[in-house]
């Protein structure tokens, strides 16, 4: 499938920390977009994965504090969806707008990251689905600090809410952004290249057509 037909799925995760192996996915946020970043669904799908209180009062002094602050540690203690509906309900709204497996990938900020704690049972049914390829925002940004530094400081500064829809919002923005800060030649071409072959393809068939005129003329004076 072509790069601009090709969806990419964007999710964030809010977690109890930063090992996969020891820590908990507390929510999950997800938006679909096509190739070229234009969304299929404004709405998106989200939701928030329940902890006890117990298991949340482990959490490091930065999640606790920012977790605290913005609210979502009583909302995953009001919770009342399991890791596994969590799970079930994010693969079929992304089967909803990609049904083939293996064709949309992965894409958000530090996404390496989301994708480490969606390998782990109950949440790898959803991986299992995509390709094995990931778009990584943050990959972008750094390469851009390092070739493009002019478009890097530019960059429309984030909210930081870590709020997972607020999350994903921003990286697709932040997508947009060097969309057309680093590859605006490039679509300008590829835009160019498309409608030569458009003109070549019309050319083509007129040129068919009054081959075939002129043939049926030239038969018509022979008889």
């Amino acid at each position: 499938m072509a790069g601009k037909e090709s969806p990419l799925v964007w999710i964030d995760c809010e977690m109890t920390g930063l090992n996969p192996d020891s820590e908990e996915i507390i929510e999950i946020f997800c938006l679909v977009t096509d190739g070229d970043l234009n969304l299929k669904d404004e709405e998106g799908w989200g939701t928030v994965v329940h902890q006890t209180q117990e298991r949340m009062d482990k959490m490091d002094e930065w999640c606790t504090k920012q977790h605290g602050g913005s609210g979502l540690t009583a909302r995953v203690v009001g919770s009342t969806t399991t890791p596994e509906e969590a799970a079930d309900g994010l693969l079929a709204y992304i089967k909803k707008h990609v049904p083939h497996a293996g064709v949309a990938l992965l894409a958000g900020s530090s996404v390496h990251h989301d994708r480490a704690f969606l390998r782990r049972a109950p949440y790898n049914r959803v991986t299992d689905h995509l390709h094995y390829r990931i778009l990584d925002v943050s990959s972008i940004k750094e390469a851009a600090k390092r070739w493009a530094p002019k478009v890097a400081k530019k960059v429309p500064n984030k909210k930081g809410t870590h709020l997972a829809r607020d999350d994903i919002l921003e990286s697709i923005e932040e997508a947009k952004y060097y969309r057309e800060g680093l590859f605006a030649k490039a679509l300008q071409v590829d835009e160019l290249e498309k409608k030569i072959a458009e003109y070549e393809k019309r050319f083509a068939k007129e040129s068919k057509k009054n081959t075939k005129k002129a043939a049926a003329a030239a038969e018509k004076n022979e008889n």
